[in-house]
């Protein structure tokens, strides 16, 4: 054989070597740097899978990192273009908070949900919200008859970030 048949084909077979033992990247299904969250547990860029095989750490589950309960909240109120208060906090107009997958999402617990438009009568509900349920409000403003006020919206019992807390000492009068 030839000298360059030679070299070609020990050039191919080397190529053939090292295409076939070149690391490549593994992810068929590209987890790469996501956060996968099923049914409230959160799978990391390291995916545990049963059928995987058998490792030393077989059986253990995931475990809950920052997944917190939520409730739904789905504002089936007219007219749309009313404001929606939640705790005395503005969280926006019925519109936002009607269709499939638009919702109120507050934390589980006891809240007042407030619905104010001028020239229709202020409606304040106390609801319960319950966690991983949906809660339906389906409210009809009344129109206010002429010479009527509407209530003023709703203010927060305490300021955002403030935690709840003994109330402040009055202040000393000057003459005491």
């Amino acid at each position: 054989m030839r000298r360059n048949t030679i070299v070609a084909l020990l050039t191919g077979a080397l190529l053939v070597v090292v295409a076939t033992l070149w690391p490549s990247a593994a992810n068929a299904q590209g987890r790469r740097g996501r956060v996968v969250i099923m049914g409230g547990f959160v799978y990391s860029p390291f995916f545990y899978d049963p059928f995987w095989g058998p490792y030393p750490y077989f059986g253990y589950g995931a475990y809950p990192i920052g997944a917190r309960p939520v409730g739904d909240v789905r504002v089936l109120a007219s007219p749309k273009q009313a404001e929606v208060y939640v705790d005395g906090f503005y969280a926006g107009v019925v519109d936002d908070f009607d269709g499939t997958f638009q919702r109120l999402h507050p934390t589980p617990g006891g809240h007042t949900i407030t619905l104010h438009l001028e020239g229709y009568r202020t409606v304040t509900q106390n609801i319960y919200v319950t966690p991983n349920s949906t809660f339906k409000l389906q409210v009809t403003m009344d129109r206010l008859q002429p010479g009527e006020q509407s209530d003023p919206p709703p203010l927060p019992a305490r300021p955002l970030g403030q935690r709840p807390g003994p109330p402040p000492a009055p202040p000393n009068s000057p003459g005491a």
